[in-house]
């Protein structure tokens, strides 16, 4: 993390998207770490897909992890409202 967000600097918005892999015991280790590392660094903002997939099963493929064709504009659309969110301020 610090390697990318010193190459980024801090005059640039970096934008994560956290994980949602539940069959993989990683997956909350990540997730904390980058929550930890968005705490360090102002620039950062993590985009909450665990969270918001974890509201909508069904928009996911049998493997728990991949947007179906009822997830992916779904995903598409929450990236790039929380994006805008951070960028227009």
């Amino acid at each position: 993390m610090k390697q990318i967000m010193d190459i980024a600097g801090p005059k640039r918005n970096v934008f994560w998207i956290n994980v949602h892999i539940p069959t993989e015991t990683w997956q909350n280790s990540v997730n904390a770490m980058l929550k930890d590392s968005q705490k360090k660094y102002k620039n950062l903002y993590i985009i909450d897909w665990n969270d918001y997939i974890n509201q909508h099963p069904s928009w996911l493929y049998s493997d728990q992890a991949h947007p179906n064709n009822q997830g992916a504009p779904k995903y598409a659309t929450f990236v790039a409202q929380n994006v805008l969110k951070h960028a227009i301020k």
